[in-house]
């Protein structure tokens, strides 16, 4: 239902504002002409205020009292059957937030919202959706965009800057350049000015458009390459199978971790045999799942080529394998704790490569720094891009680049 039409259905709605799990903090909004009265019916303020005298703004704590049913009294009496009602009161605090608009925030115990959002449902209300609330709220797409975005989110860097946009981070660098274009009068230092702002918002545009999205970092090796051990010893538990055995590994398997505050996916595969093993060909199901690899490797961010720290100069698959046009990747080192890692490091085809033991953790921070800044270089190279304004819907980028092109224009009179 739309929120418009349960407006016109009924002069209240109510919504739960908190995540419908288990947290140390529950809140559920209320709008409406009706709200007053289950308020004054069922809220004792602490200060003895009423709910008809506090102004917008308002932070009251108090009672709530809930409705109870008792158990029936088994004394085998017909009127003991009968239901008694009474009262629990529970600590709870109330927000005026608007004419109309309420918030009640409580401890996050499910069944005490359930009971709050019961109360107002029976007293004539309509159960919403908190994206329909904004909505109901007037907040405008972007606005409500974010928020969805932030209830989406894994990472706190992410978290971060969508909370700096809904703080109008993105709006006030806009106006800025505004201010600068629409002045009477043309000043070169202003135009700088602009012109710095402009090529900050651009520069953070290729992360801001895919903030609530993870990256993919897939694992491609031989096989018993340590894969699946890097894998769990990243994301601190046995996520993966790890075997002796050669090919234990036959699906893509993802696991949700968050690297230095970023949201990533990593993905591990089966496991490659050397271009010139001579063995018979590898098992139906063993080729299908390294073909399976190959497939999620085309749409990864980042590639890690992972092998054994004895075995780093030996190639075993081409990356050509993964495609013409293939993503980044990073020379990993595995099973360090069993090999002379400097030694193998000399003769190594790669000076680039990170050498790390799943077993002692070895090399495991460097990884993660290594995997962030080339995920997300623009933290290493300009942090500051994310500090303001960020483009985050394809319609923030279309007025980035029309006020590009407008001060392109402005810097022509100057």
């Amino acid at each position: 239902m739309k929120v418009v039409d349960s407006l016109k259905e009924s002069r209240f709605v109510v919504t739960r504002l908190t995540p419908s799990q288990v947290g140390a903090l529950g809140v559920i909004g209320i709008l409406g002409d009706d709200a007053e009265l289950i308020l004054d019916a069922h809220f004792d303020a602490y200060s003895k205020s009423s709910i008809q005298s506090l102004d917008i703004g308002s932070i009251v704590a108090g009672d709530w009292h809930h409705t109870m049913v008792t158990c029936p009294v088994a004394s085998g009496r017909r009127e003991d059957t009968a239901r008694q009602i009474h009262e629990k009161p529970e600590c709870v605090v109330l927000v005026k937030t608007g004419t109309t608009r309420w918030e009640i925030h409580v401890h996050g115990g499910q069944a005490v919202i359930a009971s709050l959002l019961g109360t107002f449902v029976s007293g004539g209300a309509i159960e919403i959706s908190w994206g329909e609330w904004f909505a109901c709220n007037g907040s405008n797409y972007r606005s409500t965009f974010i928020r969805e975005q932030l209830a989406q989110t894994d990472g706190f860097f992410v978290a971060q800057i969508l909370t700096r946009q809904l703080a109008g981070g993105f709006e006030r660098d806009i106006q800025q350049i505004q201010e600068v274009l629409f002045h009477s009068q043309k000043s070169l230092d202003k135009f700088k000015l602009a012109q710095t702002v402009i090529n900050r918002l651009e520069y953070s545009a290729r992360v801001g458009m895919r903030l609530a999205k993870p990256w993919h970092v897939i694992l491609l090796g031989p096989v018993n390459a340590g894969k699946s051990s890097l894998l769990n010893a990243l994301a601190g538990y046995s996520r993966s199978i790890v075997s002796p055995h050669a090919g234990t590994t036959r699906d893509v398997l993802e696991t949700r971790l968050v690297l230095n505050g970023w949201a990533v996916d990593l993905i591990d595969t089966a496991g490659f045999h050397s271009m010139n093993d001579s063995r018979q060909s590898p098992k139906i199901i063993e080729k299908e799942g390294i073909e399976r690899a190959l497939g999620a490797a085309q749409s990864a961010d980042l590639i890690l080529k992972v092998r054994p720290i004895n075995e780093l100069n030996k190639e075993w698959f081409s990356m050509e394998r993964v495609g013409e046009d293939y993503p980044p990747y990073i020379d990993v080192g595995t099973k360090a704790d069993l090999f002379d890692s400097k030694q193998f490091r000399e003769k190594s085809c790669s000076d680039d490569s990170v050498v790390t033991s799943a077993r002692t953790g070895q090399g495991l921070d460097e990884l993660v720094k290594v995997i962030i800044e080339t995920l997300v270089p623009e933290v290493k190279e300009q942090a500051e891009c994310f500090f303001g304004g960020v483009p985050i819907t394809p319609e923030d980028l279309d007025i980035v680049r029309d006020l590009h092109q407008q001060l392109e224009i402005y810097s022509r009179d100057l």
